[in-house]
C-alpha cells in the first residue's frame, strides 16, 4: 500500500542526525559502486523548468524519483518538490512524499558531512551567506558537526530578511549569531557555508586565512559560481559529492575554468581512497550539488518510520 507523507511527517522522522547517517552511508555507497545517481535533467519553455532526478540503491532495498518545477518571474516562483519511492525488487510505489524538508535537511547533513571529515576540529567560527530556508538547516547541522562552535556570521543582501532570520537562529540554538559583511565574515571564518541564489561570487579566495573549510553550497548550474578562482587556487583538497553531477552543474569549477575530473568525492574522501586534510593550515572546498541519492537513503528511513507508526494517507 502507498503512502502520502506531507513534510511534517518527513521533519519528525528525519533529525538532522538520522540525515547525517543516511547521508553518509549515501556517499559510502556511491563510492564503491554499490549504488547509482543519476545527473538531474532539465527541461525549459519561457519561464518554466522542470527539474527531474533519480537514483537506486538496491542494498536499501530501493529507488526513487525526484521532481519539482521551477517558474521564473522577477523571483522564483512554484519551486514544490515531490518524491516517488519504490521498492527495487518489485517496483511497488512505496510512497509520494512531499520533499521540501526532506531536501533541506539532507542538504545541510550533507555539508555536516563534508565539515567533521575535512574542517580543522577546533573550527570556532561559522560564516554563513544567505539567509533563506536552506541556510537554516546548514546551520542546525553545522551546530552539531562543530563541537566548538561558538559565532555565526550571517551575510545577506536583504537586511530585513537577514535580521529576522539572525533572530530566529539565536533564539533556537542559543549560540552567537550576528550579521556581518561579506569580507569580514570571510576573514573571521574557521567554515564557510555559501547557500545564495548568486551567479558571481559572494566570498574570494584573498579573503581566506589559512585553515579555512569552505562548503559551497548554492550553485547547481553551470553558469553560476558562489567563489572565485583563488579559492580553489589556494586550496590543498577540493572534492564534490559526485565527479559525474559536477561535470555538468558544478558553476564553482566550470565557470572558474576549473577541470572537475580532477578533483575527488566526498565518498573517496570517507572511505579513505583519497588522502584528507594533510595540515591545519590546509584550505579546504567541499562542492555540494545535491544527489537524487541522498534523499533515496534519506527517503527509505522516513517510509519505514512513517510505516511502523502508521503515519501518512494511504492510497491506492
Amino acid at each position: 500500500m502507498t503512502r502520502y507523507l506531507d513534510d511534517d511527517i518527513v521533519a519528525s522522522e528525519l533529525s538532522a542526525q538520522d540525515a547525517f547517517a543516511c547521508v553518509e552511508r549515501a556517499f559510502r555507497l556511491l563510492a564503491d559502486g554499490s549504488a547509482t545517481n543519476a545527473v538531474r535533467q532539465r527541461s525549459q519553455m519561457g519561464t518554466a523548468v522542470i527539474n527531474v532526478m533519480w537514483a537506486l540503491a538496491p542494498t536499501e532495498g530501493v529507488m526513487g524519483v525526484k521532481a519539482y518545477p521551477v517558474v521564473r518571474t522577477d523571483v522564483s516562483q512554484g519551486s514544490v518538490l515531490t518524491f516517488l519511492l519504490y521498492a527495487i525488487d518489485t517496483g511497488e510505489l512505496l510512497a509520494v512524499m512531499k520533499a521540501d524538508r526532506l531536501s533541506q535537511i539532507r542538504t545541510g547533513a550533507a555539508t555536516a558531512v563534508a565539515t567533521r571529515a575535512m574542517a580543522r576540529p577546533d573550527a570556532e567560527v561559522l560564516s554563513v551567506y544567505g539567509a533563506g530556508l536552506q541556510a537554516e538547516t546548514q546551520i542546525r547541522a553545522l551546530v552539531s558537526a562543530l563541537p566548538n562552535l561558538r559565532s555565526v556570521r550571517v551575510v545577506g543582501r536583504s537586511v530585513e530578511r537577514r535580521d529576522a532570520f539572525i533572530t530566529r537562529m539565536r533564539r533556537e540554538l542559543g549560540v552567537d549569531v550576528r550579521a556581518d559583511e561579506p569580507e569580514s565574515a570571510a576573514r573571521a571564518a574557521d567554515v564557510i557555508v555559501t547557500v545564495t541564489g548568486s551567479a558571481a561570487p559572494v566570498i574570494r579566495g584573498s579573503w581566506l586565512k589559512a585553515g579555512t573549510h569552505v562548503n559551497a553550497v548554492g550553485s547547481n548550474m553551470a553558469t553560476k559560481r558562489e567563489v572565485d578562482r583563488e579559492v580553489l587556487e589556494r586550496a590543498a583538497l577540493i572534492v564534490v559529492d559526485d565527479r559525474e553531477v559536477a561535470q555538468v552543474e558544478c558553476g564553482d569549477l566550470i565557470a572558474n575554468g576549473w577541470d572537475p575530473s580532477s578533483v575527488g568525492t566526498i565518498g573517496e574522501l570517507l572511505s579513505n581512497r583519497i588522502p584528507g586534510r594533510m595540515s591545519p593550515e590546509d584550505i579546504t572546498v567541499f562542492e555540494s550539488q545535491g544527489l537524487a541519492l541522498q534523499d533515496v537513503v534519506c527517503g527509505a528511513l522516513v517510509v519505514k518510520r512513517a510505516t511502523e507508526k502508521g503515519f501518512g494517507l494511504r492510497i491506492s
